[in-house]
């Protein structure tokens, strides 16, 4: 025997057993009479048993229909938790978002904003990984993320990209080098000197070396450091110069200051890579649009 019920006869049925009435019942889920016992009809006739007995104008559910009722209520309790779900997943105040961001634009930045979007939509589960441009938009094409923020991806993975803001390398001193009060920094002033650069993977490490070598003046003495904090601390400890991007937040008032390369003004652009829009969720559809206000506002102080 293949046994069909109908949620709405479940509601029907559940109601009557609470208010011990199916006149009461039809009151509340604003049903003809007619329609609530045709609806009990149904349902006991699809599990071929009697589900109440009347006691003079009062229906009493029967031994079987005590058992169902308790079970139709966290059924109903269940399907009412998982309607409210799918309305606020697709209103955007719940669901899960992961995405990806390169340093620093990730402190810099993004920090903040996604503090504040997960004040504003407390039920969205949220992961925001740091990592390389690289790393980021293989797994954005993977489907791992639903997006990334890095530079524009290579055209084989056939991903969208929004341009978001132009990052400058710049020469990160600490305010005791001789080079600290200049204005900008020439590629000549670093010759002899260390240089603290980040791994070869990174996208900066790339603008730095594609730009600087093929100006011929490659006479330094490189250190690889896989942190830009790491690399911040280091020339405060007075310890070489860092290639950084220019950021103000990566500036230390007393110790650290950065300082553009005049001859050579290396640029890389970053911005927002994924996969199809239609395939994303509205919590993710929303943080990226906050996202994007990095870029407006950027061309608003330009």
């Amino acid at each position: 025997m293949v046994i069909t019920m109908d949620i709405r006869a479940l509601k029907t049925f559940e109601a009557c057993v609470r208010l011990g009435h199916f006149l009461k019942a039809a009151e509340e889920l604003q049903y003809a009479p007619s329609t609530v016992t045709l609806q009990i009809q149904r349902l006991e006739a699809d599990l071929d048993v009697s589900l109440f007995v009347r006691d003079g104008k009062r229906m009493i559910a029967t031994e079987a229909g005590r058992w169902l009722y308790q079970e139709a209520s966290v059924l109903l309790k269940s399907i009412g938790a998982m309607r409210q779900t799918v309305s606020d997943i697709a209103a955007g105040d719940s669901g899960s978002v992961r995405f990806a961001a390169v340093e620093p634009i990730a402190s810099q930045q993004l920090a903040t904003l996604v503090a504040d979007f997960c004040r504003e939509r407390p039920r969205v589960e949220l992961t925001m990984e740091v990592s390389g441009s690289r790393s980021i938009a293989e797994r954005v094409r993977a489907g791992e993320l639903d997006f990334g923020v890095c530079s524009s991806p290579p055209s084989k993975l056939m991903l969208a990209f929004e341009p978001l803001i132009e990052e400058r390398l710049g020469v990160m001193l600490n305010v005791n080098h001789p080079l600290a009060d200049r204005d900008s920094i020439t590629a000549s002033d670093l010759e002899g000197l260390t240089v603290l650069v980040k791994e070869p993977t990174c996208i900066y490490r790339e603008l730095w070396e594609t730009t600087i070598h093929p100006t011929g003046q490659n006479q330094f003495s490189y250190m690889e450091v896989g942190s830009f904090f790491v690399i911040q601390q280091m020339v405060k400890a007075e310890f070489g110069i860092g290639i950084v991007p220019i950021y103000s937040g990566l500036e230390q008032k007393g110790s650290l200051v950065i300082k553009p390369l005049a001859d050579l003004d290396p640029v890389i652009t970053i911005g927002i890579a994924y996969r199809d829009q239609n395939f994303l969720g509205k919590a993710a559809l929303f943080l990226m649009e906050t996202i994007r206000g990095i870029g407006r506002s950027s061309l608003n102080l330009a």
